[in-house]
């Protein structure tokens, strides 16, 4: 195995100087710097982690941020860690995940150490302490989310605004005037997690613009929903919604699906059911409800590209903003309002 001495007789220089250029200690010129990481390219030299804060050398590895929380979505977070760590692999990459609380200062101790090449943050909020603190990183950083400070990092996400206005337009033109909103992740809102507040506030904008009725449903958390009373308390109106827009989990969802069998209620010839910000590809509903899915495979490769540029071109990447057009999955529980066609 070839030792820093070959390196420095390899390139013609100093033991010290390949130090230099390795470590970042000291400016040595371009020249210099070129000869000795040829050398080290040619040789195979590989420095022990704590001697790698070198120029223009990697370490292969990306940080992905996702502090655990106790009310995670396992479908979600899976998926997200998965395509981000193949579309790494794919790039040359490995992934290091970073789950602590602290997460702005894990980020702190693996960029600074140089363990890790650059960053991903995901379950991003709107008012992001990782995405605001970007800019003192040492190493590039791309955020899945859209959050409101973001000048010293990269954002990409699914435009959730558009979302909303798509949801209020599509089932518009099917003849729906009175919906029902249906949402059961409080801690989500709490957090102002930026997908949760971008669909909602652009749902409810767009409804009123379009003359639409937006009813909104009780502030359930999952283990205290009761599909019960959701419909009993819903479908009793006198404005009684010809449709669902839902944003609650697979398993509330479902619940709500059966409720409304067991009332006699027929999806979609009584009632249309459209879920935006959901990913029903990881946690499948009782039946197949037509769905704007959230697209974890698109964002993690635009986001894992987006950061690889940043690494390997030293594109500036900061402040730059991608969102990504919503999907319609048609699955068949959306109709004309009182027509029983399907989509």
């Amino acid at each position: 195995m070839a030792g820093i001495k070959d390196v420095a007789r390899e390139a013609g220089v100093s033991a010290s100087t390949v130090s230099y250029v390795l470590s970042g200690k000291r400016s040595i010129s371009t020249k210099t710097t070129d000869k000795v990481m040829a050398a080290v390219e040619k040789l195979g030299y590989t420095p022990d982690a704590s001697a790698r804060k070198m120029r223009g050398m990697r370490n292969q590895l990306i940080a992905l941020s996702s502090p655990i929380r106790g009310d995670i979505n396992k479908a979600r977070y899976n998926a997200y860690f998965l395509h981000t760590a193949w579309a790494a692999r794919n790039a040359g990459y490995d992934v290091m995940l970073l789950t602590g609380p602290d997460a702005t200062k894990d980020i702190r101790r693996v960029t600074q150490s140089n363990l890790v090449d650059g960053v991903v943050l995901l379950d991003v909020e709107q008012d992001d302490e990782r995405a605001a603190a970007a800019m003192t990183f040492p190493k590039p950083c791309v955020a899945i989310g859209y959050p409101s400070s973001h000048a010293g990092c990269a954002c990409v996400d699914i435009d959730f605004a558009l979302m909303g206005r798509k949801a209020v337009d599509f089932l518009y033109e099917k003849g729906h005037r009175t919906v029902a909103f249906l949402r059961n992740n409080e801690s989500d809102y709490d957090r102002r997690s930026g997908y949760v507040i971008l669909f909602r506030e652009s749902l409810l904008a767009h409804a009123k613009e379009r003359g639409m009725t937006i009813i909104e449903s009780e502030h359930y958390e999952e283990d205290s929903f009761d599909a019960k009373r959701f419909v009993r308390t819903i479908f009793a109106r006198p404005d009684r919604p010809s449709a669902i827009i839902n944003q609650a989990n697979a398993g509330v969802l479902s619940q709500v699906l059966v409720e409304l069998h067991d009332n006699g209620m027929t999806i979609p010839q009584d009632v249309s059911v459209l879920s935006c910000g959901t990913y029903f590809e990881g946690e499948p509903t009782r039946f197949p409800i037509t769905e704007m899915p959230v697209m974890p495979e698109e964002l993690c490769a635009e986001a894992v590209n987006l950061l690889t540029s940043a690494i390997e071109e030293r594109a500036d990447i900061n402040g730059s903003v991608k969102l990504i057009e919503p999907a319609l999955k048609r699955r068949g529980s959306v109709a004309e309002a009182g027509s029983g066609g399907t989509q």
